[in-house]
Parts: C-alpha cells; sequence; structure tokens
C-alpha cells in the first residue's frame, strides 16, 4: 500500500482580499501544502489558528486592528508548536528584529514569488529559520546592537508610575508613539520620555521584548 503523505496545513492571513487569494491559490498549486483557511487581520488568524490548528500561518506584518506583530506575539505565546512565516512589503530593520525576537519562523518580502513563498512554507514545516536575503544585513546588525546594549535585572510592574503604565498598554496594544500621543492626550515627546524610563526600568530595548512583558505582568 502507498503511504499517504501528510499535507501541511496552512492558514492565510492579509488583510488584502485579492492578495489572500493570491497567496492561497499560490500556496495551493504546491503537492505537498493545504490551505486550511483565510483570515482578514490579526485577531482573526489567532482565533481561526486556535480552531484549525494549522501547521503554519502565513501572516502580513501590517494589518489594521492586531498588527501581525502582535498577532505573532499571541500565536507563539498561545500555540507555540504553531510555526509563523511574516509576509511584509516593509523592510524596517526593527520590524525584522521585532519579528525574529517574537518567534518568527520566517520573514520575506512581498517582492517573493508564489514559488518561493510555497519553499518557505516547507522550509519552517520543517524546523528551518527563514529570512529574505534582503533582511538578513539587517537582522545581524539589529541583533549585534541589542546584545551589546542589552541590560540585566527586572523590577515588578508596581515600580512603574500610572503614566508609565498607561503608555506600557498602548505600546502593548500595537499602537505606534504618534497614535499613544493621540489617545493619552500628551505630546510625542512625552511618549518617548515614559518609553525610555520604562526601558530603563525593566532593562529591555525593543517594543516586542516590553509587549512580551506586559502580559507576563498582567500590566495589560
Amino acid at each position: 500500500m502507498t503511504e499517504v503523505t501528510k499535507l501541511i496545513r496552512v492558514l492565510v492571513a492579509d488583510d488584502f482580499p485579492m492578495v489572500r487569494d493570491a497567496l492561497g491559490a499560490a500556496l495551493t498549486r504546491h503537492p505537498q501544502i493545504e490551505v486550511a483557511g483565510m483570515a482578514a487581520d490579526g485577531l482573526e488568524a489567532v482565533e481561526k489558528a486556535h480552531a484549525l490548528r494549522p501547521d503554519v500561518v502565513v501572516l502580513d506584518l501590517r494589518m489594521p486592528g492586531m498588527s501581525g506583530l502582535m498577532a505573532l506575539t499571541r500565536l507563539t505565546t498561545e500555540l507555540p508548536q504553531v510555526r509563523v512565516l511574516l509576509l511584509t512589503a516593509c523592510e524596517d530593520p526593527d520590524a525584522v528584529i521585532d519579528a525574529v525576537s517574537a518567534g518568527a519562523a520566517g520573514f520575506i518580502t512581498k517582492r517573493t514569488s508564489g514559488a518561493e513563498l510555497a519553499d518557505a512554507v516547507c522550509a519552517v514545516h520543517r524546523g528551518e529559520p527563514v529570512v529574505d536575503p534582503s533582511l538578513t544585513a539587517h537582522l545581524v546588525r539589529g541583533l549585534r546592537r541589542d546584545e551589546s546594549g542589552r541590560q540585566g535585572g527586572s523590577v515588578s510592574a508596581g515600580r512603574l508610575t500610572g503614566s508609565e503604565l498607561n503608555v506600557l498598554r498602548l505600546v502593548a496594544d500595537g499602537r505606534t508613539d504618534k497614535q499613544i500621543s493621540q489617545t493619552l492626550y500628551i505630546s510625542p515627546r512625552t511618549v518617548q520620555s515614559h518609553l525610555a524610563q520604562v526601558r530603563s526600568k525593566v532593562g529591555l530595548r525593543r517594543r516586542v521584548e516590553l509587549t512580551r512583558w506586559a502580559a507576563e505582568h498582567l500590566v495589560t
């Protein structure tokens, strides 16, 4: 009897319907891949991942509502067996570092062809890290910078002021400095000042690390 090869079940998340359909179609053409579901934003991606238990989630980094980075953080925490491949049109070096720090199994750009996307899905499913060659230099530089600037020690949430906690909660919600400024009716400079104090107190630099720290210390 011929052994049936188990298909790699994939969940695709992108807020643009045409892009989402194109990604799904490209993956479906690969004989080892089954598209198990589609999601239109980060929150739906997390909910469907819990319901469908895919092997791999192909996740757009920039989405409305819950961002891809926030969804990634939740997926790697709540469903560690699911591998997340981030797909983005943005090549921001900080985004690459945040994604890898948050546990992304791979990070590729939207210039990737359908065949290359399918190959990347197969690679992360095998446990191989995948980073688009155009992003590798950013990753190496960022990791070296973080290593040289990392501080030790920790602090409880009780050591943060009310204003610092408010800013940290919004950072954990995926808000930018400008959005935090508008929400709290304070200047962007004040937001940055509060964030500098939070980073100094908790000994963490990157926003994704602050997000995870906030969740662990029940700040959110």
